[in-house]
């Protein structure tokens, strides 16, 4: 692997991450808790490789990585947050897999995109063959996995890779028109490229935890960094969602997901939003305990979430405001809408310049007090006595 940057740099203590794992665990058991997790993720200030140079090159990756959990774990001592990194290569390795072909744009700091669809028409699918787990980009990313997890030492969960869901890989294959058309039209064609894309997915996942090592190295079957407890890994991304009804949702998207949390439990479901889905995404069997979704583009949603999702799951909502004032603010006004029926954990990135450890510090009162607010225990178990995390 070369001179990759060392985790010994940062001096990740283990009991200290088992603490922190054993407070997600008892969140997700439903047992009370005297605060809520907060993660405050503090900004890498100087970053030495651009996003492009970071795609094509593993170790620059793994530093910037390790160096965004390195300076979180510094600089936040003693917060709520897992040390984890993301193995990346790409939101459309499994369109690669299919044969699309990506392109970079004119700035380096941002991602890749596929350059056309390879699919002239939905009814294609019929005759498609399901790429093997390392077709395309999912060989190098699965090397990652396994390279990241040695690196990590035991001390660094590893997400998987970002592999979209089967609506945003059709959306690669077919193009966004012919996508929802294909709903109307030709709905047996798009199920059974469906089909074909969730049976790669699958075999992915499979490959990509081999590498890791097995189960208990990873975060989550899919992009987050957010770690996941024992029996919940399973995650499944859904940014289409945002765009259909629950009736369309029920036919393209609930029997895919249904597969991943069925073999690697019901963890979570990824939209950023807005979720007209809403109630759609706890009708899957088994449902997932979490949602995962994006404060700007779902923060009107709160109201219906509070009715929908009461004692059924909790929302990570990434992209909180960057500032640390409106941070506060922000969650201060989730703590008073939403307690004490959904428990809501804020994802904030925050330059180092900001003080980090007293924006946690200023947050973890306002968790503490939504922790007290809280009715406890979900629909199918029994809330316990509070248990301490200090």
């Amino acid at each position: 692997m070369g001179a990759w940057l060392s985790v010994d740099r940062f001096d990740f203590d283990r009991d200290e991450i088992e603490r922190r794992k054993q407070l997600v665990r008892d969140l997700w058991a439903g047992r009370a808790l005297d605060h809520m997790p907060v993660y405050v993720v503090v900004e890498n200030p100087s970053p030495r490789w651009t996003v492009r140079e970071q795609f094509l090159d593993a170790g620059k990756q793994w530093e910037e990585a390790l160096t965004t959990a390195g300076l979180t774990w510094q600089h936040v001592p003693g917060g709520d947050m897992v040390p984890a990194v993301r193995p990346d290569v790409g939101c459309s390795c499994l369109a690669t897999a299919f044969g699309a072909e990506l392109y970079w744009g004119h700035d380096p700091n941002q991602t890749c995109w596929v350059k056309a669809p390879i699919l002239k028409h939905v009814e294609e699918a019929f005759e498609l063959e399901v790429p093997p787990p390392d077709a395309g980009l999912l060989a190098e990313g699965a090397r990652r996995v396994a390279q990241f997890v040695e690196a990590g030492k035991g001390l660094i969960s590893v997400s998987l890779l970002d592999m979209a869901g089967g609506l945003n890989v059709a959306m690669d294959l077919l193009g966004g028109e012919a996508l929802y058309a294909a709903m109307y039209e030709h709905p047996e064609a798009l199920k059974c490229l469906l089909g074909k894309i969730q049976q790669l997915f699958l075999s992915a996942i499979e490959r990509q935890i081999e590498a890791a090592g097995g189960e208990d190295q990873i975060t989550t079957t899919d992009f987050p960094e957010t770690w996941f407890p024992e029996g919940y890994k399973g995650h499944v991304s859904d940014d289409i969602s945002a765009n259909i009804s629950p009736i369309l949702y029920e036919q393209f998207s609930r029997p895919y997901h249904d597969l991943v949390f069925q073999r690697y439990g019901p963890g979570g479901l990824h939209n950023c939003g807005p979720n007209p889905c809403l109630e759609a995404y706890l009708s899957h069997r088994p449902p997932p305990r979490s949602l995962d979704l994006s404060y700007p583009f779902s923060q009107r949603d709160l109201p219906r979430i509070k009715q929908v999702l009461r004692k059924r799951a909790l929302v990570y909502m990434r992209d909180f405001p960057a500032n640390p004032a409106e941070a506060i603010a922000a969650y201060e006004n989730i703590v008073e809408q939403m307690a004490p029926d959904v428990i809501v954990i804020p994802l904030v990135t925050v330059a180092l310049g900001h003080d980090p450890a007293e924006l946690y510090r200023r947050l973890r009162i306002l968790a503490e007090e939504y922790a007290k607010r809280m009715d406890w225990g979900w629909l199918d178990v029994d809330s316990v006595e509070p248990v301490s995390h200090v």
